[in-house]
């Protein structure tokens, strides 16, 4: 008899523990359901020129590419050097054919922003998100535009210095604008660009610097859906 009742007091608490775990994942899926979904639109194409490395050398080839006009920056998932970044494949493809020529062993990496979806408080401010990202891709592409000038002896230092104030100052008025909550990491990252640039602001600018800036902002856009996950 008190087998049977402690079986019956068993099954009893099972089901009661399984009728309330059904009802909070009811509840659960209800209130899933009902947050905010949206998508960030993105769209763009670079074309990374990069030397392959293995991790023993990464930083050997790093250097050796910076001090030889490139970017020198380091893209440990890839496994590779960025030595530039372009925005026309025809443009990277050219640049490729110059360097293997020379005997420099390069090839293109490309990658695309694509869109990406979010959801709550990062939901309501998808458009932000979005704004953000296509700042960031235009002050990456005047640090483009000014390292090429430079290269070419089209601007002065005081011309080049004075755009990269302006990114600098593009980057930290974002960052200021945006506020914290669901921007938070991504400020941090806004900053942390900013803080190269006024590093480099410093110095005598040289293409190479402005380059590895407009990579380390091209990096962040793609990288854009992990800060707001």
């Amino acid at each position: 008899m008190r087998i049977h009742l402690k079986r019956g007091g068993i099954v009893f608490f099972a089901a009661v523990f399984f009728f309330f775990l059904a009802v909070g994942l009811c509840i659960g899926l209800f209130v899933w359901r009902g947050r905010p979904f949206a998508t960030v639109e993105l769209s763009g194409r670079y074309y990374f020129l990069v030397r392959d490395c293995e991790s023993a050398t990464a930083g050997a080839i790093a250097g050796e590419s910076y001090f030889s006009g490139g970017a020198g920056y380091l893209l440990e998932e890839e496994d590779a050097v960025a030595l530039a970044c372009y925005y026309s494949e025809a443009d990277a493809a050219f640049v490729e054919g110059t360097m293997s020529a020379k005997g420099v062993e390069v090839r293109v990496l490309e990658r695309e922003a694509k869109p990406f979806s979010v959801s709550g408080k990062c939901a309501e401010n998808a458009a932000r998100i979005r704004d953000n990202a296509a700042t960031v891709d235009s002050l990456a592409r005047l640090l483009f535009d000014t390292a090429n000038n430079l290269e070419r002896v089209a601007v002065t230092q005081e011309e080049a210095r004075a755009a990269l104030t302006g990114v600098v100052q593009g980057l930290s008025g974002l960052a200021s604008d945006n506020g914290e909550g669901v921007f938070s990491l991504w400020n941090l990252e806004l900053r942390r660009a900013a803080r190269k640039g006024k590093e480099l602001r410093e110095g005598i600018l040289f293409a190479k610097d402005l380059r590895y800036l407009q990579i380390q902002l091209l990096l962040s856009v793609l990288s854009l859906p992990e800060y707001f996950s």
